[in-house]
């Protein structure tokens, strides 16, 4: 795969993720940066953790492990979870 489509592929799934992690947690989207944890910082619940991995899941057309995700702690870790697995399903690897 060439750079510039990985790296087009980490910023749409990136933007998605953040943008329905803002909507979820009611927030405005430009508040959220990566180093954020999650439920300590931004609030979120099990139940909100699950609409994100749907929502995300859904806008995306992939399938993501709720138990693969249970790791994920910070904006970051739940973008680079969804790069992967988005880059896993459609038959890409990473550079």
């Amino acid at each position: 795969m060439k750079r510039g489509t990985m790296r087009t592929e980490r910023t749409d799934t990136r933007g998605v993720t953040i943008n329905l992690l803002a909507e979820i947690c009611e927030t405005d989207v430009s508040t959220i940066e990566g180093a954020q944890r999650l439920r300590e910082d931004l609030g979120m619940d099990s139940l909100q953790s699950l609409e994100l991995l749907s929502c995300v899941s859904e806008a995306l057309k992939i399938d993501l492990d709720i138990e693969e995700a249970m790791g994920i702690r910070t904006v970051d870790d739940a973008c680079e979870f969804v790069l992967s697995q988005y880059q896993d399903q459609r038959g890409h690897g990473r550079s």
